[in-house]
C-alpha cells in the first residue's frame, strides 16, 4: 500500500515538472507581432527584415516598474534568406524570439516586383510555419517605413492595418484581408494569380516616427491603398478605386459598398448589401469562353434628384442603370488583367474543373489564352429598399 502511494506521488511530481518545462516569463520573451520584408541593396544579403516586438511596459499607461515607452520596438537585420534573418535577429533582440503571436507580414513593393516565391517557401515549411496571417504590400514605401509609423489611435501599426483593411472591406470593398495560405495556393496554382492589398503612408513626415505624431490633429497615418496584381509571383500592376473594387465584385468579396448613379440635376447613391458571383466556363472553337454571373442586392440610401420613390418603375430604372455601371467597371478591370496576363480571379482554376482534358493540354499556355479569352458578363441587380422617405428634400 505504501509503495502504491509513493508511486502516485512520484507520478504527480513528474506531471507537474513536465507541465512547466517550457514555461517562460513574459519579460523573458521577445514577442514578435509583425514582420516587414524588404529587398536589401547588398546582393550578398538580399533580404532586410524588420521585426516588430512588443514592449510590455509600453502597452499600459502605468507600469509597476516605472518603465514607460512605446508599445512596440523595431529591430532590423539582413540575411541571405528570409529565415536566416530570424536566426540572426537573436543578436539584436535581447529576449528569446517568439513568433506565436505574429499578426501580419508586410512586403516592400521593390521586393514584390522581383519574386514572392522564396519568402513563402520559408513560411510554408518547418516549425516556423505560419500560414494563417494576413499579407500586405507596402506601396511606394518600404515595409520598414510602414512599421515605423507611431499610430495615434491604435497601440501598434499592425493592429491599425488589419482594422483599416477590415473596415474597407465592410464599407467600400476595394480591398480585403488575404491570408498567407491563400497566396501560397495562388503561387502554386497554374490557373490563378495572386493579388494582395496595398498599404501606404498618408501625410508622411519625420514626425510620424516620433511621439510627436500623437500630439497633432493631422498625424501621419497608415492607409489602405489599392490592390496589387501579380503574374507568376511578380507584382505587375496596381488597381485603384473602382477597378480594385470591381475585382472584389467578381470574387464575391464585396460586402457593403456605395454605387453612385447620375440622375437629372443630381446623383443617387445605392448601397449593396449582398453580392454573389458564379463562374462557368466552356470551350468554343478551341478557345475558352468564361461566363461570370453576378447577383447584387441593394438599397437606395441617398438622392439629390426629384424622384417619386413610391413608383416601382423608378427603382426598376435605377436597377438598369446600376447593372450598366457595374458591368462597365468590371469589364474595365478584366480588360486590365487580360492585358497584364494576370488571372487574379481564378478563371483558369474554374476551367480546370469543368474542362479537365482541355486544361491538361493547354495549362502551360494559360496566360496567353486568358489574355484573348472571351468574357461573358451577366449582372442582375435588385433594389429592395428605398428608405423611409418617399420624396427627396426639395432644394431651396
Amino acid at each position: 500500500m505504501k509503495m502504491n502511494i509513493s508511486l502516485l506521488w512520484m507520478a504527480a511530481i513528474c506531471l507537474l515538472i513536465s507541465g512547466c518545462s517550457n514555461y517562460r516569463e513574459l519579460n523573458e520573451l521577445g514577442v514578435i507581432i509583425a514582420m516587414g520584408v524588404d529587398q536589401n541593396d547588398d546582393p550578398k544579403q538580399p533580404y532586410r527584415v524588420t521585426y516588430q516586438v512588443i514592449n510590455p511596459s509600453g502597452l499600459s499607461q502605468t507600469s509597476t516598474t516605472g518603465g514607460q515607452g512605446l508599445a512596440v520596438i523595431n529591430y532590423t537585420v539582413t540575411g541571405k534568406t528570409f529565415l536566416e534573418t530570424l536566426g540572426k535577429s537573436a543578436s539584436v533582440i535581447p529576449r528569446e524570439n517568439n513568433t506565436t503571436h505574429l499578426s501580419l507580414i508586410i512586403i516592400g513593393e521593390k521586393l514584390a516586383r522581383n519574386d514572392l516565391d522564396l519568402i513563402f517557401d520559408g513560411l510554408d515549411r518547418g516549425k516556423y510555419s505560419r500560414v494563417s496571417i494576413p499579407i500586405f504590400i507596402a506601396r511606394g514605401k518600404t515595409a520598414k517605413d510602414v512599421l515605423g509609423v507611431i499610430e495615434p489611435l491604435e497601440n501598434t501599426p499592425g493592429k491599425n492595418i488589419i482594422s483599416t483593411t477590415q473596415n474597407n472591406q465592410k464599407l467600400y470593398g476595394s480591398s480585403s484581408e488575404v491570408l498567407a495560405y491563400e497566396i501560397i495556393s495562388s503561387l502554386l496554382s497554374e490557373g490563378k494569380d495572386a493579388s494582395l492589398p496595398g498599404i501606404s503612408i498618408s501625410n508622411a513626415s519625420q514626425k510620424g516616427k516620433q511621439t510627436g505624431n500623437l500630439e497633432t490633429t493631422n498625424p501621419t497615418t497608415i492607409k489602405v491603398k489599392g490592390l496589387a496584381i501579380f503574374r507568376k509571383g511578380k507584382l505587375v500592376r496596381w488597381l485603384d478605386g473602382e477597378t480594385a473594387r470591381a475585382a472584389q465584385f467578381v470574387t464575391s468579396k464585396v460586402k457593403n459598398t456605395p454605387v453612385v448613379l447620375p440622375c437629372e440635376r443630381g446623383n443617387v447613391t445605392i448601397n449593396t448589401i449582398g453580392v454573389k458571383s458564379k463562374m462557368l466556363t466552356e470551350i468554343h472553337h478551341e478557345k475558352p469562353v468564361i461566363h461570370t454571373n453576378i447577383n447584387v442586392m441593394g438599397e437606395l440610401l441617398e438622392t439629390s434628384c426629384e424622384l417619386n420613390l413610391s413608383d416601382p418603375r423608378v427603382l426598376k430604372e435605377f436597377e438598369k442603370k446600376m447593372v450598366k455601371e457595374i458591368k462597365k467597371q468590371i469589364n474595365r478591370t478584366i480588360s486590365i488583367t487580360q492585358k497584364e496576363k494576370s488571372d487574379i480571379f481564378g478563371f483558369g482554376d474554374a476551367l480546370s474543373r469543368t474542362n479537365p482534358v482541355y486544361w491538361r493540354q493547354n495549362k502551360k499556355n494559360w496566360d496567353n489564352l486568358y489574355s484573348d479569352a472571351q468574357i461573358s458578363l451577366k449582372v442582375n441587380v435588385e433594389i429592395i429598399n428605398s428608405g423611409l422617405l418617399m420624396e427627396p428634400y426639395e432644394p431651396k
